[in-house]
């Protein structure tokens, strides 16, 4: 299979996209570990994934040091953890503004550090940012400067840790388990809204995410791109 011999960490695999991504390396051959921030969390994950699961802060530098300690060697890594708000720019005041890129900027960024001495020189590292990367809207400024700058650390790790590849999957609207918090009525609005905006006329699920992540760890000649994954949703930025 595709990722036969491989170990690929998943941190922010217990749920969402990185769960995908988990279940289609495993589907791929690979040993796989799932981060939560939770230990109880990343445990349950483990044990309904038949898979290994480790607690990470990655907020949190002797959390994240400690993780690669325990990991030992990795072939490819996919980061979809990161918090990262909803705020208008003229809403957030300067001294309020960091928190956005601490919580997905420099996390990740804390990830690639540590993860460098432990990764295969013949494996990846893959991002996750979204479809605000590609344009700004008054309600979301923020949101686009954290994930244009995490594309940004994407393309510098890509020419800093070579031969190590590093790539970016940007997803639309994925249908998971995030928006479980809707009433049933109001989930099933914003998915019909959604699908409208797609000119596939589906959903992006988290296996397709996954699909995409597994392709690009396989994918030797692929580094420092930026790939969307969002049903042809960014064509049509406007709508």
């Amino acid at each position: 299979m595709q990722l036969d011999g491989s170990t690929v960490l998943c941190i922010g695999g217990s749920s969402g996209m990185g769960r995908g991504v988990a279940e289609v390396a495993l589907a791929s051959g690979a040993q796989v570990i799932v981060t939560s921030r939770s230990a109880e969390t990343a445990q349950q994950a483990a044990e309904e994934l038949r898979c290994t699961g480790e607690q990470v802060d990655i907020s949190d530098d002797a959390s994240v040091k400690a993780l690669f300690e325990r990991t030992g060697k990795i072939t490819h890594m996919m980061i979809t953890a990161g918090a990262v708000g909803r705020s208008g720019f003229l809403d957030t005041p300067p001294d309020e503004a960091p928190a956005f890129m601490d919580g997905k900027l420099w996390a990740t960024n804390r990830c690639i550090w540590y993860a460098r001495s432990v990764l295969d020189p013949r494996g990846s590292i893959t991002l996750i940012t979204g479809g605000y990367a590609q344009w700004a809207t008054p309600d979301a400024g923020h949101v686009h400067i954290v994930f244009a700058a995490t594309e940004a650390l994407a393309r510098a790790a890509a020419v800093s840790l070579a031969p190590i590849r590093c790539n970016v999957i940007r997803p639309g609207f994925v249908d998971s388990a995030l928006w479980d918090f809707l009433e049933a009525e109001e989930r099933e609005a914003l998915r019909t809204r959604e699908q409208a905006q797609t000119l596939t006329g589906s959903l992006v699920s988290p296996q397709d995410i996954g699909m995409v992540a597994v392709s690009l760890m396989t994918a030797s000649a692929m580094t420092g791109v930026v790939v969307p994954v969002d049903g042809g949703r960014h064509l049509k930025p406007s709508s």
